[in-house]
């Protein structure tokens, strides 16, 4: 910040010094837009460098009483918040589907997006997400590299299947579950030279995209019992993993999720927070019908659902609930998302207690 901006700055505090001041950040790669509101209703805007140390520093020199500094989520990760946090200065980080939105279209900049920031967080109108640990987020990090490579898996595959259907070349057996002999089969298909080759690279590049997916499963469960504290989310995991069906790369992907699970009080939260809950819509006389609303840890959703169809075939508990519901709805989905949900809740109080799976808690 150069001398006119400081004296600016230190002018427009002038007599609020002992007032309490909450501050918002538009955060970007390169730049900070900073919006510092008085009790006044006056409003301070500057632009700084992406540099948290150097705002930091600058914050703790202003001598104010600083209430709450709240910034966007976003791909500049936590690192600010970090920073802040350690300088003692009261940082909080909002989700962007927790920030108030204008019901018309309205404009919007840098500016006003720090100035709204600044005067929801003095009217205590945010909602902050927790902050995870620089060893929770490197593992998520992992995690989420997995989600990324299953994706581009999946994608591969749906290929290979639609260059099959466009030329009217029959499935080998066993290819909906992509068996190594069905995989084989494909290799030997008799094809024209061309389609051959197009095929070829498709299965030289589901090998690798298989392989890179085996190597980070194998770097998910050393990292969860190397880098994380133990006897805690390290802990944690194992404890997951008592339970039929749920294995290390479904336990790490939970405890790095839902990570401290002591901020839930119920089970229903948990539920809520992975959108594994059902909403119920009802208007006048019309019986309302239970939808799962989007939204959620949609990855971690995702894995439990495909989880819960392993744990139906060793769990009582989670056969009888998914028979119940289709004997009364005929909608496997639905039945198997309900699964997901129990499993969910139980998997929050293993990690919570910090004990072993028993049936009888089911």
């Amino acid at each position: 910040m150069n001398k006119s901006s400081t004296s600016r700055l230190e002018s427009f505090i002038r007599g609020f010094e002992f007032k309490p001041f909450s501050v918002g950040i538009d955060v970007h790669k390169n730049s900070y837009h900073i919006a510092l509101p008085r009790e006044d209703g006056q409003f301070h805007v500057w632009v700084a460098p992406s540099n948290p140390l150097a705002l930091a520093i600058r914050l703790k020199e202003l001598s104010l009483s600083i209430r709450c500094i709240a910034y966007e989520a976003g791909p500049t990760g936590y690192t600010l918040a970090r920073v802040l946090l350690a300088a003692n200065l009261p940082a909080i980080v909002i989700a962007p589907n927790k920030i108030p939105r204008p019901i018309s279209a309205s404009a919007k900049t840098d500016s006003l997006d720090c100035r709204r920031l600044a005067d929801y967080a003095a009217k205590d109108m945010l909602t902050p997400i927790a902050l995870p640990t620089e060893e929770e987020e490197a593992l998520r990090t992992l995690v989420r590299r997995r989600k990324t490579l299953t994706a581009q898996r999946r994608q591969v595959r749906q290929r290979i299947k639609s260059l099959l259907l466009y030329h009217g070349i029959l499935e080998p057996r066993g290819l909906e579950n992509w068996s190594k002999k069905a995989l084989a089969g494909l290799d030997a298909l008799p094809l024209r030279p061309a389609i051959a080759s197009a095929l070829g690279s498709l299965l030289r590049e589901h090998t690798f995209v298989q392989q890179e997916v085996n190597l980070v499963d194998d770097a998910i469960g050393k990292s969860s019992r190397d880098e994380l504290p133990q006897g805690d989310q390290a802990s944690a995991a194992e404890y997951l993993q008592t339970v039929p069906g749920v294995g290390p790369v479904v336990a790490a992907t939970f405890v790095t999720e839902v990570f401290r699970p002591q901020r839930f009080q119920r089970g229903e939260e948990v539920a809520s927070y992975l959108g594994l809950a059902p909403t119920v819509r009802q208007s006048g006389e019309r019986s309302g019908q239970a939808r799962l609303a989007p939204g959620g840890k949609k990855y971690l959703k995702s894995i439990l659902v495909e989880a819960a169809w392993t744990v139906k075939r060793y769990c009582p508990w989670a056969a009888n609930l998914y028979g119940r519901i289709v004997s009364r709805t005929n909608v496997p989905q639905k039945a198997i998302v309900a699964v997901a949900r129990k499993l969910a809740i139980i998997l929050w109080r293993l990690s919570l207690e910090k004990r072993a799976y028993e049936p009888a808690m089911a």
